[in-house]
C-alpha cells in the first residue's frame, strides 16, 4: 500500500444516508474483525478525556487511519486505553458503551459507526446479513473531502476547489473557476473564452498544463499588440472539481510544467447520484441578471463600403455597421441562463452516467462604483488607455464583445471487472460561440466618443477521448497499475487574425472597394497521449512509482496563405507545425522513521518539433518566409568632447598658405583667418566617429563590446544607428527542433508532533519551446536558424509548516499551513526588443503564503493569504539594447516588449470566506471577500528613457486596488430538491482582472438563482 505521508484525524461530516446504509451493530463487527489480518499487539496509555481525542490518539500510535462524522463523538467521555492490544480490541474497549462500532474498510483503515437496530429472525439468535451492506473504500470520503484534506496533508502547495463551490462562483466567463484560489490566475479573463492559468506568476504555453479528466488542449491566440494568450477551453458546467498543484512535483499521473499543474475532472456518477442509489439523475437551472443579449452585427462581405454611409477606409477603420448604443442598467437584464441534465446508474458490474449542459449569456455589464483610478483621464491613449477604460466603458453600461454560448455533451463509462481491475471510458463535446474582439483593432482616441464596436462572434468546437485502466491487486505488492490513452481535438474560428471584420480590397475610393472578412482566424489542434504508471511497494517503508507519458501534438489551418480573399498588410500568417513529447519519471517515497518522510525521484524529458507552415512554402518554391539576412550587428554612432590641438589645425593652416595668393587676390585677409583657426588650439568641439556593434556567437548584444562602453573617449552622446546584416542566405530544408533534460525531485517532511509537521521542497523542471514559439506566424519577427532556442530550466524551492488544530478548537477542521516559495528559471524564453524569441538570462519570483480552514459542522472560515515580494528578471542583451547606460540587467516584471510583464501577479492576494449552517444543516449561508493590490507599473522605474515605453510594445494594463464581496444562501427544501441564491461583485465595484490583455471590466453586481432537483 502506499505510504501514509502525515496521519490526522479529522473529525469528517458523513451523509446520515450512508451511515444509516451501512452502520453495523457489535455481533457484525466480530465478523468484520475476523477478516482483519492486522492484528499485531501495541502497548498503549492513553489518558482519559473526550472520545475524539482519544480515538485520535489511538489511531496515531496504531498507525491507522479513523474516520467519523463529529456529531457522533462530540460531548462523549472515553476513559482512556492502557494495556497491550491489537487494534481491533483496543477500538472494541475504547467504544464499548458508546454505542459506536469501528468497521475495518480494504485500505486497513476505520470507520466508526453508530450501532443500528437490526430486526432479527423471529427467534432473535440469527442475522440476516444479506441486509447488511459493507461499503468499500469509495465511499468512505467524498472526492471533494480528499481534495480539500490534500491541500494539508500532502507536502507540496495546492489548492481545491470542489463541485458545491465550483458551481456557486462560476461566474460570468470560465475564468473564473479560478477565483478564490489563491496565486492561481487567468490571464484575459473577459475577451477569451477560455482559461490562461496563471500559477505563482508562470503563465504561458506548457508552463501551467491545465487537464480534463488526463486530457489536455491549449492553443496560442494572438491579442496584436497586446501580445499573445495561450487558452484551454473548457465548460464549467462540465467540471466537478479543479485542483492547482503548485510548482513543478512528481504527482502521479499528472502533466506538470515549470509553474504546477491545473488538474480538473469532470462530473462522475458520484456527482449524481445519491449514496446507494442504483439509478437517478440530475437536474440543475440557473438563472443571473446584468447579461443582455448582444446585438451581433451582420458582416457586409461583397458589398462596396463606398455603399455604406460614414465608413472610412483611411487609417484605422470606421465601420458604422458594427457599433450600436451599449444599453444600461444590467440589474433590470436577465439574458443570462443555463440548465444542466445529468443521469447516471451505478451497478456491480459498471457505472454508466451520461449529461448534457447549455448556457447562453449575453453581454454583461459593468460596475458603477469605485471608477475614479478608469476615468482620471490621459494626455496620451497610446501609452496606456487605462485612465481613460471609464470614459469609453461607461460605468453600469454593456460591454460588448463579452457574450458566450456553450453546448456540451458528456459520457462516461465504467466496468468493474472486479474491485481491484477497472476500465473506464470517457467523451466531451463541446460548442462555444463567444464575442471578442482584437484589442489592436480598437481605436483608443475614437473610442472616448465614439464607444468599442460589437465584433461578430469567435466559435470553438472541442472533442475529447479518454480511456483508463487501473489494475490494483491487494495480494500483489509488486502491482498498482495504471494507463490511460487519450485524444483532444479542437476546430476554432476566432476574431484573432489581425485584419478587419469588414475590410476592403483597396482603401482607395477608386480600387476595388469590396468588403471581405480579414480578422476571422481558423486553426486546428489535435493533440493525443499516453500517460503510464505503477507503484511498487518494495518495503513496509518504501515504495516505488514509474511512470512515463507520451503526447504528440498537430496543428493546422484551412486559412491560405497568399488567398486574395484574406489577405491584408494586419493579417498574419496561418500557423501549422508538430511537435511530440516525451516522459520518463521515478519517485522513491520512504518513511525511515515514524515521524520522518522523504519522496525522491527524477524526470527525464524531450521533445521535437517540425514547423510544417515553412516546409510547405519550401516546398512550393516560396522563398519570403525561407530565407534570412543573420545580423552582424547595428551601427553606433559616438560623439565626443575633443581638445583642438596644433597638429589638429596645421593642416588647415597648411591650406591656407599654399593658396595665399589665390585668397589674397579675392580679396581675403589670410592672416586674420590663420589667426582665427590659431586661437582655437586649446579649446574643445565635438568631435563624432560610427562602429559596428557586433553580436556575440549567440546572437545577443553585450556590454564589454558596445562601442560607447569601450571608446578610448569620453562619450557625449551614443545614437544607435542601422542594423548591419549579412548576406541573404536560403533555407534549403526545415529542421526538427529537438532537446532533453533530466530533472530531479526532493521532499522532507518531518513530524514535530501529533499535529503539526514541516515539510522542505527542491524541485527542477524543464520547459521545451511551444509551437507557438517554434513556429512561424505571430506576434514575433521570423526566427533565426543559426540560434535555436534553449529549454527553460526551473529551481523550485519551498518550505512548509502545517498544523492540525481541530483538537485545540474542538472543531472538525482547523488546519493551518505557511509556506514559502523561490522560483529561479533560467534560459526563459520571450521576445526580445526586436520582436525575436530569445532565451533571458532568468527570472525569479519569491513569495510567502497562508491558508487556513476553521469548520465546527455550524460555522465555517476560510482565509488565504499572499504576499509576492520577488518578481526579477535579468538579461544583459535586452537590458543594453534598450538603453545602455541606465537600464540595469535586472528589471522588475520584465523588459518592454516582452511577455513577462503582462504575466505579474498582484503583490497581495486574499480570500476569505464565512458562513453557518442552521436547521440541521439545511440553510447554509456564507460570504465571500476577494482582494487583489492594485498593479504597480514599474515601467517608470525600470526605465529613465520614457522613449522606450509604449502601449504598442504590450504595455502591461494596470488595475487599482480590487475588493469584491460575495454571498450566498443556499437552502435545502427535502432530500432531493435545492434551491441557492448567489450575489457576486456585490458592491457593485468598477474593475478590471488581474492580467487583463483586452481592457474589458468586469461584471458588475450580479444574482443568480440556481435550483437543484435529484430524483
Amino acid at each position: 500500500m502506499p505510504l501514509r505521508r502525515f496521519l490526522r484525524l479529522p473529525t469528517l461530516f458523513i451523509t446520515l444516508n450512508m451511515c444509516a446504509a451501512t452502520g453495523l451493530f457489535a455481533g457484525v463487527s466480530q465478523y468484520v474483525y475476523a477478516q482483519d489480518s492486522n492484528t499485531d499487539v501495541q502497548s498503549f496509555s492513553l489518558s482519559a478525556g473526550s472520545l475524539d481525542q482519544v480515538l485520535r490518539q489511538f489511531g496515531l500510535n496504531a498507525g491507522i487511519a479513523l474516520y467519523v462524522d463529529s456529531s457522533l463523538v462530540n460531548h462523549q467521555h472515553s476513559n482512556g486505553l492502557v494495556g497491550d492490544y491489537s487494534a481491533q480490541q483496543g477500538l472494541q474497549i475504547l467504544l464499548a458503551g458508546s454505542g459506536l462500532t469501528a468497521i475495518q474498510q480494504p485500505d486497513g483503515s476505520y470507520r466508526i459507526e453508530p450501532v443500528p437496530t437490526l430486526t432479527l429472525s423471529e427467534d432473535e439468535s440469527s442475522v440476516d446479513l444479506g441486509k447488511i451492506d459493507i461499503v468499500g473504500d469509495t465511499m468512505l470520503l467524498t472526492k471533494d473531502t480528499i481534495g480539500y484534506n490534500d491541500v494539508y496533508d500532502k507536502n507540496i502547495s495546492s489548492t481545491y476547489v470542489g463541485k458545491q463551490e465550483l458551481e456557486r462562483f462560476k461566474g460570468s466567463s470560465p475564468a473564473d473557476m479560478l477565483s478564490g484560489m489563491l496565486n492561481v490566475y487567468s490571464a484575459d479573463a473577459r475577451n477569451s473564452g477560455g482559461i490562461d492559468p496563471n500559477i505563482r506568476g508562470i503563465q504561458g504555453p506548457g508552463r501551467v498544463p491545465l487537464t480534463i479528466d488526463g486530457t489536455e488542449q491549449a492553443i496560442t491566440i494572438w491579442r496584436g499588440y497586446n501580445g499573445a494568450n495561450n487558452r484551454s477551453y473548457i465548460d464549467p458546467n462540465l467540471i466537478g472539481n479543479i485542483k492547482a498543484i503548485k510548482g513543478p512535483n512528481l504527482e502521479r499521473n499528472v502533466h506538470s510544467g515549470i509553474g504546477g499543474a491545473i488538474v480538473a475532472s469532470t462530473l462522475s456518477v458520484d456527482d449524481i447520484l445519491k449514496p446507494g442509489e442504483a439509478f437517478g439523475g440530475e437536474l440543475k437551472l440557473e438563472g443571473s441578471n446584468n447579461a443582455v443579449d448582444a446585438n451581433v452585427p451582420r458582416l457586409s462581405s461583397g458589398q462596396s463600403y463606398t455603399d455604406i454611409p460614414g465608413f472610412d477606409a483611411q487609417g484605422d477603420i470606421y465601420d458604422p455597421t458594427l457599433y450600436v448604443e451599449p444599453h444600461s442598467g444590467g440589474q433590470d437584464y436577465f439574458a443570462d441562463y443555463a440548465y444542466r441534465l445529468a443521469v447516471g446508474t451505478r451497478q456491480e458490474k459498471f457505472d454508466l452516467m451520461g449529461a448534457y449542459a447549455y448556457r447562453k449569456k449575453g453581454n454583461h455589464f459593468a460596475g458603477k462604483h469605485q471608477d475614479g483610478f478608469y476615468s482620471r483621464g490621459s494626455d496620451n491613449l497610446q501609452d496606456n488607455m487605462i485612465p481613460d477604460l471609464a470614459n469609453i466603458y461607461k460605468p453600469g453600461d454593456e460591454l460588448p464583445n463579452t457574450s458566450s454560448e456553450m453546448e456540451s455533451w458528456l459520457a462516461k463509462a465504467k466496468l468493474k471487472f472486479s474491485d481491484v481491475e477497472i476500465l473506464s471510458f470517457g467523451y466531451r463535446d463541446t460548442s462555444t460561440t463567444y464575442g471578442e474582439i482584437f484589442p489592436s483593432r480598437i481605436s483608443w482616441e475614437r473610442a472616448v466618443d465614439e464607444g468599442v464596436p460589437q465584433w461578430p462572434l469567435s466559435e470553438v468546437k472541442a472533442k475529447a477521448y479518454n480511456l483508463e485502466y487501473e489494475l490494483n491487486p491487494e495480494t500483489n505488492r509488486w502491482v498498482d497499475f495504471y494507463a490511460s490513452v487519450w485524444r483532444t481535438d479542437t476546430v476554432s474560428d476566432t476574431y484573432t487574425a489581425g485584419g478587419y471584420p469588414n475590410e476592403p480590397y483597396e482603401r482607395n475610393a477608386s480600387g476595388n472597394t469590396t468588403l471581405r472578412n480579414t480578422a476571422l482566424r481558423n486553426a486546428k489542434e489535435d493533440r493525443q497521449g499516453v500517460t503510464l504508471s505503477n507503484t511498487f511497494a518494495l518495503m513496509e517503508n518504501l515504495d516505488l512509482t514509474v511512470g512515463g507519458r507520451y503526447q504528440h501534438e498537430k496543428l493546422s489551418s484551412d486559412d491560405q496563405y497568399g488567398d486574395p480573399e484574406l489577405d491584408s498588410s494586419f493579417r498574419m500568417y496561418p500557423k501549422a507545425g508538430r511537435r511530440q513529447e516525451k516522459e520518463m519519471n521515478f519517485n522513491f517515497a520512504w518513511k525511515p522513521t515514524h515521524f520522518l518522510s522523504v519522496d525522491a525521484g527524477m524526470r527525464y524529458s524531450s521533445f521535437w518539433t517540425f514547423d510544417d507552415f515553412r516546409k510547405s512554402q519550401l516546398d512550393a518554391g516560396k522563398t519570403s518566409l525561407n530565407s534570412y539576412a543573420p545580423t552582424i550587428g547595428r551601427t553606433i554612432h559616438v560623439e565626443y568632447d575633443k581638445v583642438i590641438t596644433q597638429a589638429d589645425v596645421d593642416p588647415e593652416i597648411q591650406n591656407w598658405e599654399d593658396n595665399r595668393a589665390f585668397w589674397e587676390s579675392m580679396g581675403a585677409d589670410v592672416d586674420a583667418f590663420i589667426q582665427q583657426i590659431q586661437d582655437t588650439v586649446g579649446t574643445t568641439e565635438t568631435a563624432s566617429y560610427e562602429s559596428v556593434w557586433k553580436v556575440g556567437k549567440d546572437g545577443k548584444y553585450y556590454r564589454n563590446n558596445h562601442p560607447c562602453l569601450t571608446a578610448d573617449v569620453d562619450v557625449t552622446a551614443c545614437l544607435n544607428g542601422a542594423t548591419v546584416i549579412g548576406n541573404v542566405q536560403t533555407i534549403k530544408k526545415v529542421k526538427h527542433l529537438k532537446g532533453d533534460g533530466w530533472a530531479p525531485v526532493l521532499s522532507v517532511a518531518m513530524d514535530l508532533n501529533d499535529d503539526s509537521r514541516i515539510y522542505a521542497r527542491h524541485s527542477q523542471a524543464y520547459r521545451f519551446p511551444s509551437l507557438f514559439e517554434n513556429t512561424i506566424s505571430f506576434s514575433a519577427s521570423l526566427p533565426n536558424p543559426n540560434y535555436e532556442l534553449k529549454p527553460e530550466h526551473i529551481y523550485n524551492y519551498e518550505v512548509g509548516y502545517v498544523h492540525n488544530l481541530a483538537g485545540i478548537f474542538d472543531a472538525d477542521y482547523a488546519d493551518i499551513k505557511l509556506s514559502y516559495f523561490y522560483n529561479r528559471t533560467e534560459n526563459v524564453i520571450e521576445r526580445d526588443p526586436n520582436s525575436h524569441f530569445s532565451n533571458l538570462e532568468k527570472q525569479t519570483l519569491e513569495g510567502i503564503e497562508f491558508q487556513g480552514r476553521y469548520d465546527n459542522g455550524g460555522f465555517f472560515t476560510n482565509l488565504s493569504l499572499a504576499y509576492n515580494f520577488e518578481n526579477e528578471v535579468c538579461d544583459e542583451s535586452t537590458a543594453v539594447v534598450l538603453d545602455y547606460r541606465s537600464t540595469s540587467d535586472c528589471v522588475e516584471d520584465g523588459f518592454v516588449g516582452g511577455y513577462l510583464v503582462s504575466m505579474a501577479m498582484p503583490e497581495y492576494t486574499a480570500n476569505w470566506t464565512l458562513g453557518g449552517r442552521f436547521f440541521n444543516r439545511k440553510l447554509e449561508l456564507g460570504s465571500r471577500v476577494t482582494y487583489y493590490y492594485k498593479h504597480e507599473d514599474k515601467f517608470e522605474s525600470n526605465y529613465r528613457d520614457p522613449s522606450a515605453i509604449s502601449y504598442y510594445a504590450n504595455t502591461p494594463l494596470s488595475w487599482d486596488t480590487i475588493l469584491l464581496f460575495d454571498a450566498y444562501a443556499s437552502y435545502q427544501l427535502n432530500d432531493d430538491i435545492s434551491v441557492e441564491l448567489t450575489g457576486t461583485n456585490l458592491s457593485n465595484e468598477y474593475y478590471i482582472d488581474p492580467m487583463s490583455r483586452s481592457a474589458i471590466p468586469a461584471p458588475g453586481r450580479t444574482f443568480k438563482l440556481s435550483l437543484t432537483a435529484k430524483f
